[in-house]
């Protein structure tokens, strides 16, 4: 029987949750991020600047990754260079409940539908063709 590798993606250092990046902090994304394969699955990783100018990596999660779409749009290069929130919930996780980090837009306000942000000027606007509304 042959044994079969698969190829491993390097990110770098990892930022400790609770240590490095702690609630209520405000950080900066400083790349599109990374799918990688993890040890529970794929998880998107970024590497984000902290206020004290360190840098390393984050896991950040789809529900945070969709509030990010919403806050900027669906380009993550449009991303680079935003500051999020660090937002730590306790939640019930296999039984245990843990610590999970969400990552929104500074002014995104969590409700039990998720992360909402009231839309101002600052935010992404639907692209309208002109030729297409009926007169």
């Amino acid at each position: 029987m042959t044994k079969i590798y698969e190829k491993k993606v390097s990110v770098g250092q990892f930022l400790k949750k609770g240590t490095d990046v702690k609630d209520g902090d405000l950080i900066t994304l400083a790349n599109e991020g990374k799918e990688v394969q993890g040890e529970f699955g794929s998880q998107d990783v970024f590497l984000v600047k902290l206020a004290d100018s360190k840098e390393g990596n984050v896991s950040i999660n789809k529900t945070s990754i969709n509030g990010f779409i919403d806050a900027w749009g669906k380009d993550a290069a449009q991303w680079v260079g935003k500051q999020v929130k660090v937002i730590k919930i306790k939640q019930n996780v296999s039984g245990k409940f843990l610590d999970v980090y969400y990552f929104a837009h500074p002014d995104a306000e969590m409700t039990e539908s998720g992360f909402v942000l009231e839309k101002t000027g600052d935010y992404p606007q639907e692209e309208v063709n002109v030729d297409e509304i009926p007169f």
